[in-house]
Parts: C-alpha cells; sequence; structure tokens
C-alpha cells in the first residue's frame, strides 16, 4: 500500500462522515500550530504534500519553516519506511487517530530521528488530509537504555547475591546433622526444618558423648542472612563446647555457649555487646538409665508419654543466650525420667507465631500443642509428616512469617 492508495478510501469516508467531520479552518490550524509544544503538520493524503508546519516541526526536523513547507512525505521518509507509514495512516482513518513510535523520520541532515507520531484525520480546503503531531523521543529512548543497562545490572547483582546465598545454604545445610545421625543418637527422629528465606536463623545439632545423647535446637535473632551467621557461630560453639570439651550438662553447656557468643559478639572498642543472642533448648539423654536432663533459654521441651499420659510442658528460663541487661543468672536444671516410647519436642517459636486458619489468626502454642497431640498416632516419621501438612494447611496462602524449626525424637 502507497499514499495514493489512500485516495478512495479517504473518499468514501469522508462523504459518509460529511455531516459530522466538518472541515477545520485553516487559521485554526495555524493558531493550534503556533501554540504546540511538539511538531505539527499538515499532510496531503493524496500527494503527501505538506500543507502547513509549525516551527517546532521545522526545529526537529532540522529545517527552515519555508523549507519544510516545501517538501512531502516521501522527503521526510526513508524510502523503506513509505509502505509502513501509508498503513498507519489507513489505521488512523479507520480509528479516527493512532499513536506510533515505529518509524523514524529523516533529518535535515539525513540522519535518524525517532520520533513519536500523533495523527489526526480531517480534511485541508477541501483534500483528505492528516494532522500529524511529531514528538522528538531521542532523550526519552536514551533514558529508557540507561533504566535497561540499570535494570540488567541490578539482575545481574540480584543473580550473583542468589547465587552467593545458595552456596551459603549448602553450606549451613552441611553442618546441621543428618536424620541418620539424630537415629542413632536417639531411637527415632523427625526433623521439621523450613527457612523463611535461603539460609535460616534456626539451627539444629545432635553430638554423642559416651552413653549420652545431646540434641539442641536454637532460634537465632534475626532471620536470612544475619540468623545465618549467628546460627553457624552457634553450631560452632556447641561443637567445642560439648565435643571439644565434653560438657554434657545442658545449664553448664548454655552458660558456656552464653559466654562464648558474648565474646563472639563484643565490639572490638570497650566492653559493650550488640543484643543479639538465640533462644535454645538442650537435652542430654543417659542412653543407659534413661534419664533426661533438658534446660532452656526462652525454649520449653514437650512431652508426650507413651503410656498415655498427654503432654507435658517444662518451660525454660526467660534469659537468651546472649546480651541481657539483668542479672547474668545460671540456667536452671530439670530432670525427667523417661520410658521406652516417650517422646520429646524442641522447637522455635516461628511455628506457634505462624498466622493463618480462617480467621488468619497466630496459632500460638496452645495450637501447637493441639496438632502435637493429634498426629501422636503412629510412628514418629508419620508424625512429622502430619506436623509439616498441619503447618502447611494452616498457613494457607499467608506468607510465612519467621523460620520453622521442630525436631521430635522418640526413646
Amino acid at each position: 500500500m502507497n499514499w495514493s492508495d489512500l485516495i478512495p478510501l479517504f473518499a468514501f469516508v469522508r462523504q459518509r462522515d460529511r455531516q459530522t467531520t466538518p472541515a477545520v479552518p485553516e487559521g485554526g490550524y495555524k493558531r493550534l500550530f503556533d501554540q504546540a509544544f511538539d511538531g505539527a503538520m499538515v499532510l496531503d493524503v493524496s500527494n503527501g504534500r505538506i500543507h502547513l508546519a509549525n516551527q517546532r516541526a521545522a526545529d526537529i526536523l532540522g529545517h527552515s519553516l519555508d523549507a519544510l513547507t516545501t517538501k512531502s512525505i516521501f522527503d521526510l521518509h526513508f524510502p523503506e519506511d513509505l509502505d509502513r507509514s501509508s498503513l498507519r495512516i489507513a489505521d488512523a482513518w479507520a480509528s479516527g487517530g493512532l499513536v506510533y513510535d515505529d518509524i523514524p523520520f529523516r533529518a535535515a541532515d539525513g540522519q535518524s530521528l525517532p520520533v513519536e507520531c500523533s495523527v489526526k484525520v480531517t480534511e485541508h480546503a477541501g483534500r483528505p488530509s492528516v494532522v500529524l503531531y511529531l514528538r522528538d523521543i531521542r532523550e526519552r529512548l536514551r533514558l529508557q537504555q540507561e533504566i535497561a543497562e540499570r535494570n540488567a545490572l541490578v539482575e545481574l547483582q540480584n543473580n550473583e547475591m542468589l547465587s552467593g546465598l545458595r552456596y551459603a545454604q549448602g553450606i549451613q545445610q552441611a553442618m546441621l546433622p543428618a536424620l541418620s545421625q539424630m537415629r542413632s543418637a536417639f531411637h527415632d527422629a523427625f526433623i521439621l526444618f523450613k527457612p523463611r528465606d535461603i539460609v535460616s536463623g534456626d539451627f539444629y545439632w545432635c553430638g554423642q558423648v559416651g552413653q549420652k545423647s545431646i540434641l539442641a535446637v536454637a532460634d537465632c535473632t534475626g532471620h536470612g542472612v544475619p540468623g545465618a551467621l549467628l546460627s553457624m557461630t552457634g553450631i560452632t560453639l556447641l561443637q567445642q563446647i560439648v565435643i571439644g570439651r565434653a560438657i554434657t550438662s545442658p545449664a553448664h553447656v548454655l552458660g558456656e555457649l552464653r559466654s562464648g557468643l558474648l565474646r563472639s559478639l563484643a565490639h572490638q572498642e570497650g566492653d559493650s555487646h550488640v543484643r543479639d543472642g538465640m533462644n535454645i533448648g538442650i537435652i542430654t539423654y543417659d542412653r543407659v538409665t534413661r534419664e533426661c536432663e533438658f534446660s532452656g533459654a526462652l525454649c520449653p521441651l514437650y512431652i508426650v508419654r507413651a503410656d498415655g499420659g498427654g503432654l507435658e510442658e517444662v518451660k525454660g528460663d526467660r534469659l537468651p543466650v546472649g546480651y541481657h541487661e539483668g542479672i547474668m543468672r545460671e540456667f536452671t536444671p530439670h530432670l525427667i525420667a523417661l520410658a521406652p516410647g516417650d517422646r520429646l519436642f524442641l522447637g522455635s517459636d516461628g511455628f506457634a507465631d505462624q498466622f493463618g486458619g480462617p480467621l488468619g489468626r497466630k496459632l500460638k502454642t496452645a495450637g501447637l500443642k493441639e496438632m502435637v497431640m493429634r498426629s501422636h498416632s503412629g510412628d514418629l516419621c508419620r508424625q512429622g509428616r502430619a506436623l509439616e501438612h498441619g503447618f502447611l494447611e494452616w498457613k494457607g496462602g499467608l506468607d510465612q512469617l519467621d523460620d520453622v524449626t521442630l525436631v521430635g525424637v522418640q526413646v
């Protein structure tokens, strides 16, 4: 299609719409052009000649106003763009107007000039014409290119950061005990471990010293990268305290862990400490005497008896392992006699603090206890799967708010 092919279409529609599409007087054009911020031209559809143009159009294209009004659309487009230009005019006529930016203009110096065109169809001196507004979009395209380059850089940085986090996730998971290790220390075990982010501020740890099995579950300050760094510090300190120094009393371990963590987090100047730390529960089970010792720092122990005695809660001390403004008291030891089949549960507060359910409320510890008792039938592995399903069902479509860890062991 070329410009001359549009004449029959213009004639037909002009005859059809003569009562509703009056011609615009030339004086109206001139006043409009003189006041327009964009370049403006009136083009004759039959031959592409420029009837009128404003000074802004001449400035954009690099012509004088007198020179511009002697030219045609064929002088302002590159040959390869003329067919597309005629198609745009046809589309504009069919719809009453059109905006497009995919056809450049040829400036006076022969360079390609990207513009945004807005076209309206009308008449001029009884001839089918179009009013064409053009806006120089070089600066817009430059800014778009700059934004695209910045977005590409941000995406690259995000990918590099994500790759680093994935690598850190692998390191953190390698430091956590395997389920087989937990089951060799106790009769049976399950692990429910759901970080909110890629890496977690929760951790669990298991070790054996002689005939004693030691289990710890901790919730460090924060989540994500800060929490993960603190969790790895906690794992390293537990390894040194329990395995390296053979300290197995949970209260003693918590005291040593607190001292070591405060030393690790102390500022280089002065004696002040950052207010980071962890809530942690530790149990030590003697596989010969079947006695269990527990101490907790803002972390309870739940026990479900095999004889159907219900769920018992042993509260930990209201002391964190970390900075504390009050008196640094010793942690309280709790001695517990266990029978074969008894189950013990340690976890972070992420499970109980999760919003969900039909009313979007917190599950709370009462809801967690109810889930533990409701899922108690069957083996421990099946109970772990039931608790994970219960958590996901409770959360529904809501976001996970915190790291979630729950470890269950059976003696």
